[in-house]
């Protein structure tokens, strides 16, 4: 007989004496087979590389034993001349070994024992763990313009099974899908403030848990802030016009004068630096400072610019006013003794070019049916200015023929060769006191006046401030305080009614 016949003939053998293994087989574990067993059905949990024995002893001496992984015949004690598969060895007690065990020996292991007493199966298991391990998509980085629906899917795999968790910037959101071991998560872009690093975290208690992250870039149309919306200047001087712009991707910016670009050149230039932030989310948003320069400034320089910036995703711009007008007049509290029919008032302003004069605004608020249909028009007084040698002017100003123990409120405009400033901010006073309300508007208040209800909540909270400040005020007369007291008494009762 040939070599080649022989080897033939002996790979039938095999598979005749393995193949009868699954008919033979009862891989039932009942109890009369339990109690033939001196050992126990084990499942063992163990890592790649270690080495594993799987325990099959009787209570009585066996005549041969049989193992099988799943329906993969692996050894049988009664053909000795049949190689086991590599790492795995037959224990002469009928224990198996699996050495260097790796992920693919995962599985049921079947160990099959004939004796006396007859033929008995039992089960064991082997899982080998695994730590995780993770792949995001997209991965590395993906940018996306506001507005826009963003998906990020996780898949993970390690034994037992590992679970997922997600971060946005370090903090723990939620997917809104979860399948087994893959999981999506969806941002609805809404907000520039989504931007930064998003990570799939997998584990499962073996090992340390695995990371995949994707970095998100959130696109966004300029964002434009003018840190000094009016700039004060003078003839012949130098002014800076100012524009912060923050974009992504980046903007260009353009200067316009009265709705046409400002021509570059020897009169004006341009100068840009990049902002240094400390920023580590949104790192690669683009912020500049533009600056445009007018070296001397001249009558057509005057008016309003517009700080105009574009990317692929929109338009925006901001304005500033270059102007030769005064600075906003701002009252100053006076602590002098005021009398009831008279009040100090204390301004004071700035201005490159001579102030001509103010004009003072003021009127009285009526004591009886506090409301808008029945308030007063305003007074106006057109005061000369006094001449100062430098840019600040402080101003007194005494109102005479008012109303005792009444309320007013005053405004104030300067006016130089370029015209008028802004209006200040309005300010209330009661005959022998004064409170500045720092939270009222400026021009838009001296045209729309408040609702009924509004004023009526702003006199009921004021009033008692305003009768604590005339009470001090009224104190302070020399040797009179007792009567000053009462007038103070009579002052708030008066305030309370009209509130």
């Amino acid at each position: 007989m040939t070599p080649h016949m022989c080897s033939v003939l002996r790979c039938l053998f095999v598979a005749l004496i393995l193949g009868q293994v699954q008919a033979e087989l009862d891989f039932n574990n009942d109890l009369e087979n339990s109690q033939k067993f001196k050992s126990i059905p084990t499942t063992v949990k163990t890592y790649e590389n270690d080495t594993v024995q799987l325990p099959c002893t009787l209570n009585t001496p066996f005549r041969y034993v049989r193992w099988h992984r799943d329906d993969v015949a692996l050894v049988d004690s009664r053909h000795p001349e049949l190689p086991p598969p590599d790492r795995i060895m037959l224990w002469p007690n009928g224990s198996l070994q699996v050495a260097n065990v790796q992920s693919s020996d995962t599985g049921d292991y079947y160990c099959e024992m004939n004796s006396d007493s007859g033929h008995v199966v039992q089960q064991h298991a082997i899982e080998v763990q695994l730590a995780p391990q993770v792949l995001i998509e997209p991965s590395d980085l993906t940018e996306q313009r506001i507005g826009a629906t963003f998906e990020v899917v996780c898949e993970a795999q390690g034994v037992p099974q590992p679970v997922i968790t997600w971060r946005l910037n370090g903090n723990v959101i939620q997917p809104q899908s979860n399948t087994g071991n893959r999981q999506s998560l969806i941002l609805d872009i809404k907000s520039r403030n989504q931007a930064g690093l998003i990570e799939c975290v997998a584990s499962n208690g073996v090992g340390e848990p695995a990371v995949a992250n994707v970095y998100l870039h959130v696109l966004f149309s300029p964002e434009v802030s003018i840190p000094q919306p009016v700039v004060y200047t003078k003839l012949g001087s130098r002014a800076h016009l100012e524009c912060i712009v923050e974009a992504a991707p980046a903007a260009t910016v353009k200067w316009f004068h009265h709705g046409l670009p400002v021509a570059l050149g020897a009169h004006s230039t341009t100068h840009e630096s990049e902002l240094q932030t400390n920023r580590s989310v949104d790192h690669y948003v683009n912020a500049v400072r533009h600056m445009l320069v007018v070296k001397s400034v001249r009558n057509a320089d005057m008016g309003q610019y517009e700080c105009r910036a574009s990317n692929q995703i929109s338009v925006k711009s901001g304005s500033v006013e270059l102007t030769g007008r005064p600075m906003p007049c701002l009252f100053k509290i006076n602590p002098g003794t005021q009398s009831s029919t008279s009040h100090v008032l204390v301004w004071q302003t700035e201005s490159l070019l001579p102030i001509m004069e103010f004009k003072l605004k003021f009127r009285q608020i009526p004591s009886k049916n506090v409301t808008r249909q029945v308030r007063t028009n305003w007074t106006e007084l057109t005061i000369p200015a006094q001449a100062t040698n430098g840019l600040i002017y402080i101003t007194t100003y005494t109102l005479h023929g008012l109303q005792p123990a009444s309320l007013y409120e005053v405004s104030v405009l300067a006016r130089n060769s370029f015209g008028w400033s802004d209006n200040s901010k309005i300010v209330r006073f009661a005959t022998g006191g004064e409170v500045e309300l720092p939270n009222y508007s400026t021009e838009s208040e001296l045209q729309d006046d408040l609702t009924e209800e509004d004023f009526h909540n702003e006199i009921t909270q004021r009033s008692e401030v305003l009768s604590a400040s005339m009470m001090f005020n009224s104190g302070s007369v020399n040797g009179r305080g007792i009567s000053a007291f009462i007038y103070s008494l009579c002052l708030i009762n008066i305030l309370r009614l009209i509130s």
